[in-house]
């Protein structure tokens, strides 16, 4: 039995993982996790996709009841070199925050299509919600992106957290 992560996996905190979106060989690990909620920050629902991975996951989250959210991302944003774009707003990374602070989602998995940049703009806006200095931020991001240009650095700078921080009893430990 082999157990292959997705790509760009990691642990960001205790009830929250990071990385690329799960395929079929993934399911089996990402089971270790026994996941809740999983956060899809991608042009389309896995529900709007006719593919085996797609078909697999739906069963996996309808047979374990994981909270499945998806969170459309532009397809059309430049996604290469120093001019790349963002394809996610202010708006969206609040209300993944929210959920992710909650108690009640539990264990949950962050994906974008390949873990990269739009997976690591959320981890960042989370890491200043945490109050890491920028420095640490861009050091973890270029971890799992291929850089950190002009444009998601302003993003994350520009990123002001107005979130609805649940009660100390509702939300996660580690915030």
């Amino acid at each position: 039995l082999t157990l292959i992560p997705p790509v760009r996996y990691n642990k960001v905190q205790s009830t929250l993982c990071r990385g690329g979106r799960p395929t079929l060989q993934n399911l089996l690990f990402l089971e270790t996790f026994h996941l809740n909620t999983i956060i899809s920050l991608t042009p389309q629902s896995i529900y709007n996709e006719d593919t085996e991975s797609s078909k697999n996951i739906i069963e996996l989250i309808e047979a374990r009841g994981i909270n499945y959210v998806h969170f459309a991302t532009d397809s059309s944003a430049k996604d290469k070199g120093k001019n790349r774009e963002i394809p996610i707003t202010h708006e969206q990374v609040t209300q993944i925050l929210e959920i992710i602070l909650r108690k009640d989602s539990g264990n949950t998995y962050l994906h974008c299509t390949n873990g990269g940049q739009i997976t690591s703009l959320v981890v960042a806006c989370l890491r200043k919600v945490q109050l890491w200095s920028n420095v640490s931020i861009f050091d973890e991001f270029i971890c799992y992106s291929s850089s950190a240009n002009h444009n998601d650095r302003i993003f994350v700078e520009e990123f002001v957290p107005r979130l609805k921080v649940p009660k100390k009893s509702d939300r996660m430990a580690w915030l």
